[in-house]
């Protein structure tokens, strides 16, 4: 399915394949089965994406609203992060070429994690994905409020992995304060 500027009108698919979005998304997309959904602008503020089933997803713009998925995820947003992902099992793997100031959180029960953050994510919302407690949460953050560095600290980690939750992260820059 090829949508020729902005998606208004809820869409819904039952048996998977491609969506493809040549504008921002403003309604809601509801997808089953082995989908990919490529969108070249923006998920507005009055859109969200449900997937049950394998699900790849490239949104162009900014993430500004909900995405949840109750199977495999991969997403791809080449802005800023700033929604609410729910997500699924057993993999979700997301990108951000911008900033990071959304939600990540499990649809029930944590699997497994990864995340690549090109712009600045905070340590907060990082330690509040990991308080969740997924099988298996790796990132890598271009930018953070933190020093370079693995995270969370060794000690900490250990108790945490005790758990049969892993958590591991690495800061890439620290964000130099405002004069």
């Amino acid at each position: 399915m090829v949508i020729e500027g902005d998606c208004n009108e809820d869409l819904e698919s039952d048996e998977g394949g491609l969506i493809h979005i040549y504008g921002n998304l403003n309604a809601t997309i509801e997808v089953r089965g082995i989908s990919e959904i490529i969108i070249t602008g923006d998920l507005g503020p009055q859109a969200e994406i449900r997937a049950v089933g394998i699900c790849r997803i490239f949104i162009g713009g900014r993430f500004t609203d909900r995405l949840h998925s109750v199977d495999s995820l991969k997403v791809w947003i080449e802005s800023d992060f700033d929604g609410i992902l729910k997500t699924g099992t057993p993999h979700t793997d997301i990108y951000v070429g911008g900033n990071f100031h959304g939600e990540i959180l499990p649809d029930e029960k944590g699997a497994l994690l990864g995340l690549t953050v090109v712009g600045f994510a905070s340590q907060h919302s990082l330690n509040r994905i990991k308080d969740y407690n997924y099988t298996q949460f790796h990132a890598s953050i271009g930018i953070s409020d933190v020093a370079p560095g693995l995270y969370p600290q060794t000690d900490y980690y250990r108790r945490i992995s005790n758990r049969n939750s892993y958590n591991r992260w690495c800061v890439r820059t620290e964000r130099q304060p405002v004069e």
